[in-house]
């Protein structure tokens, strides 16, 4: 499909004349690029990694408490708060292994950080990460049955643990709606019934209905491999798109999906409605144009057998440029997500 795609740009410039008319889009100036966004979200990383490697607990609580409550984003829309989280879970992590024995390194700070500040939610989350990523290191990430009775056991207990956490302490981290992230996986992990699992989305995108994480998560609880189906995942992105349309309209339709396939969980032709992830593209593109999100978009377009659409991105970002240059960079993403796809 990509071959023919790139034989089909060659007389872009024919098509892109006899459709400009009918498929208009309002120019939507690019106000940042891509570097912009990867220099962004290396920021804050740097940031919590410094204040991690210093023990400073209140600066880090602080940054928490900021990005929490003015739920301020990047210009591609990413929750600044969801990175924060991402460098803490990343820290967390660090040699847990099953080579290692599954041992977490960093227990110890955790510990001392909820003994610094107990009234914040972000220690408590961390901790409820910290065990659930040990159980999963324990299970694995294959099939039930290539899971072991001790593996089990050990994954159980440990989920258990992350569980009962959050759930005591749920009047305080609750706030936070990465609490909220970390609950659907873990009801994935103790499968909990579908109805549940409906329950603690609902709670969820009622307290907070825009915050990523926890619909990036989320959506896993519906993928086949842990027992759901593809009507679910897609039954699930409307869903999301539903919960979250006053701020990002239908934007989470297509953010869902590219975290997806980001994870080698390249779905987007097993579910992805054509006109719904147009709309999810343009909604998410005229909220946060910059370049990172247009240059996925193109290259999905192209994955998608539509170069159309990914010249039109191309003019709604830069409506000053010429058609040959629109074509140019038609042609570069569409080459990329050829190489992409092999």
């Amino acid at each position: 499909m990509i071959i023919r795609t790139l034989f089909i740009l060659a007389g872009l410039s024919v098509v892109s004349n006899c459709t400009s008319q009918a498929n208009a889009s309002q120019p939507v100036q690019e106000i940042s690029s891509a570097g912009d966004e990867i220099a962004a979200r290396n920021k804050v990383f740097s940031e919590v990694k410094n204040l991690i490697a210093a023990n400073d607990f209140n600066s880090l609580t602080t940054l928490e408490e900021t990005y929490r409550t003015s739920r301020s984003r990047t210009a591609s829309g990413y929750w600044y708060l969801g990175l924060f989280h991402a460098e803490v879970e990343s820290f967390v992590l660090e040699g847990l292994t099953a080579a290692e024995g599954c041992v977490p390194l960093h227990a110890d700070f955790v510990a001392r950080w909820r003994a610094a500040v107990p009234t914040n939610p972000a220690p408590i989350i961390a901790e409820a990460t910290m065990l659930l990523n040990e159980g999963w290191c324990y299970r694995g990430d294959g099939f039930a049955n290539t899971v072991t009775p001790e593996a089990w056991a050990k994954f159980q207990d440990k989920l258990q643990a992350a569980y009962e956490l959050l759930e005591t302490n749920k009047q305080i981290a609750s706030i936070n709606p990465e609490y909220y992230a970390v609950q659907t996986t873990l009801y994935r992990g103790l499968n909990a019934p579908a109805d549940k699992f409906k329950d603690l989305m609902d709670e969820a995108t009622k307290r907070e209905p825009g915050y990523h994480r926890t619909y990036t998560n989320g959506v896993f609880y519906h993928l086949p491999k842990w027992g759901g189906s593809w009507g679910e995942v897609d039954h699930f992105l409307r869903y999301a798109a539903k919960k979250s349309e006053k701020t990002d309209g239908s934007g989470l339709y297509v953010r869902i999906l590219w975290n997806l396939e980001v994870c080698n969980c390249d779905i987007i032709k097993e579910v992805a409605d054509w006109p719904t992830l147009q709309a999810s593209m343009r909604d998410v593109y005229q909220r946060f144009p910059n370049g990172r999100n247009r240059e996925y978009f193109m290259k999905l377009s192209c994955k998608m057998g539509k170069p159309q659409e990914a010249f039109d991105l191309a003019r709604m970002a830069f409506p000053e440029k010429g058609k040959d240059e629109l074509n140019s960079m038609t042609m570069q993403a569409c080459s990329e997500a050829m190489a992409e796809s092999r």
